[in-house]
């Protein structure tokens, strides 16, 4: 039979395809890049509600901070202070210091007190600081109480340093918080 053809055909160079162990490789390899990948996105899925927590952390911090140079630099003076604690005269809404409601603004004394944990408000009508109302947090997390300096000393200052420390969570991200007030309305020598 000479002009039979045979049944089995021969592939030629442009026909090429690949072999068993070359898809295993390629299979194996794409595994290792899903794998890396999927390893990558749950890491920080798992890791968002602590950056959202730090986050809400120093958003509180930074509230806290703008309200208190606020309430010092429209306050009359400074009554307590230690690198812990700082009672001041100034002016706040009526209605939250025992005043009228349709009042404005009255006079009371405010107090800020820091432990190493957190930092509590307190608002006291009359502004001798008689009668104290709740105490209020302020601020969690704290590393330090020593939030307060003064200058040029605490037994009559002129100017207020504010320090708000929060401990590092996974070792390098410690953050603090700094902001000073000079107090132009005070009342005294």
């Amino acid at each position: 039979m000479r002009g039979a053809v045979p049944l089995a055909r021969v592939r030629g160079k442009h026909e090429a395809g690949f072999t068993l162990v070359e898809l295993l490789i390629a299979g194996v390899l794409g595994l290792v890049v899903v794998g890396a990948a999927v390893t990558v996105f749950t890491a920080s899925i798992r890791s968002e509600p602590g950056i959202s927590s730090r986050a809400a952390q120093i958003q509180q911090a930074r509230t806290t901070m703008e309200r208190l140079t606020r309430e010092l630099r429209q306050g009359s003076g400074v009554a307590t202070a230690s690198p812990s604690q700082l009672s001041m005269n100034t002016y706040v809404n009526s209605a939250t210091c025992g005043g009228d409601p349709s009042a404005m603004a009255i006079e009371c004394r405010v107090t800020y007190s820091c432990s190493a944990d957190d930092c509590t408000r307190t608002e006291a009508q009359p502004a001798d600081g008689s009668a104290p109302g709740p105490a209020v947090l302020a601020i969690s997390g704290l590393s330090s109480s020593d939030v307060f300096s003064y200058s040029p000393d605490a037994t009559d200052p002129s100017y207020v340093a504010i320090r708000l420390e929060y401990p590092a969570e996974t070792g390098d991200d410690a953050i603090t918080l700094t902001d000073g007030v000079a107090l132009r309305n005070r009342s005294g020598p």
